[in-house]
């Protein structure tokens, strides 16, 4: 009889399991879309610990990639209110929010916070928004006040003897509102990951971050800013060129 019951209770059991791991056809699974932004140096994927040499014979080493996007969206819909893009700490996947892929053929956007948000109290924002201090932590500026748009740091060799140098620092941090850019991709290709998510992949080309239509940037004589006064034409050409290296993948 203890047979029969063990038995007759794992059969239960499993019978159970079953049940559980059907599809609820009352509460169906959301579909959701994730942005990717992959760094390249031209054709050269970047990654950690990766060294890409410049036009002028550098050798860099990029430690920090972040920005903001806000106000996602195509047409009236709207993908997302902000994201926050973090190479070093989330890797490249930049946001996972619910969406119907059909819905963002195409995206218009921001680089950076608007005049509307970026100097509001940034404790005041949501637990789970990027714009609250506890996400954004170090791209938030106390002294601005306001939100750094576009951070990019390196380690760079401006010595090119065969020695591995690394002792040039370059830090970009830009903001305020001037600066604030717009950003559109087209006909942007949702890929199926599996039935609930579809990835959307976009370049951030750190080579034409540096060589823009002319309008390039030596990391030797043109690598601090941090948005001060006397800094507005540089800060002005690192996002111009930020802007202009991503793209869709």
């Amino acid at each position: 009889m203890k047979k029969v019951s063990v038995l007759a209770l794992i059969s239960a059991i499993s019978f159970l399991s079953c049940k559980d791991d059907k599809v609820d056809p009352t509460n169906p699974a959301v579909p959701k879309l994730e942005l990717v932004v992959k760094p390249y140096f031209g054709n050269q994927v970047i990654g950690e610990n990766t060294i890409i040499s410049t036009a002028e014979g550098y050798d860099v080493e990029f430690t920090e990639l972040k920005f903001f996007a806000t106000n996602l969206k195509n047409g009236s819909n709207t993908l997302t209110d902000a994201a926050l893009y973090d190479w070093k700490v989330k890797g490249t996947t930049m946001f996972t929010v619910p969406g119907d892929k059909n819905n963002f053929g195409s995206l218009t956007g921001n680089l950076g916070v608007g005049a509307d948000q970026n100097h509001l109290d940034p404790s005041a924002f949501p637990n789970d928004n990027p714009l609250n201090i506890a996400i954004s932590g170090d791209m938030h500026w106390d002294w601005n006040p306001g939100y750094i748009f576009v951070k990019v740091e390196a380690k760079v060799d401006t010595i090119p003897d065969g020695n591995a140098l690394f002792d040039h620092n370059v830090v970009f941090h830009v903001g305020k509102d001037e600066f604030l850019q717009s950003l559109s991709f087209t006909d942007l290709s949702w890929q199926e990951v599996d039935e609930n998510l579809s990835r959307a992949t976009l370049k951030l080309d750190m080579q034409k971050f540096l060589q823009n239509d002319g309008q390039n940037i030596n990391l030797k004589t043109e690598f601090s800013v941090h948005t001060a006064p006397g800094q507005e034409a540089l800060a002005g050409k690192i996002i111009q060129n930020f802007k202009a290296a991503l793209s869709k993948l």
